[in-house]
C-alpha cells in the first residue's frame, strides 16, 4: 500500500510530466528534471515528427484515444 505523500508525488510527477509532454520548450525536462530516459527504441513521444508512426503501435493507440475523446 502507498501512502499518501507518496501518492502526492506521484501525482505530481504525472502533472508535470504531461505539462512538459506537450509543451515542446520544456519537453526536455522529462529527461532532465523528471529523470526519465530514452526507451531502447530511441521514441520520444514526439508523434508529429516521428517517420516511425504508421508502423508504431503505442502511436496507433494514442491516436484512438484522442479520437474517441473528441
Amino acid at each position: 500500500m502507498v501512502d499518501k505523500q507518496e501518492e502526492d508525488k506521484l501525482i505530481k510527477r504525472i502533472e508535470l510530466f504531461e505539462r512538459y509532454l506537450n509543451d515542446p520548450d520544456q519537453h526536455h525536462k522529462i529527461f532532465t528534471e523528471l529523470g526519465f530516459s530514452y526507451m531502447v527504441d530511441e521514441c520520444d513521444f514526439n508523434c508529429t515528427d516521428c517517420k516511425e508512426k504508421i508502423t508504431c503501435e503505442v502511436y496507433a493507440e494514442i491516436k484512438d484515444d484522442k479520437e474517441d475523446s473528441g
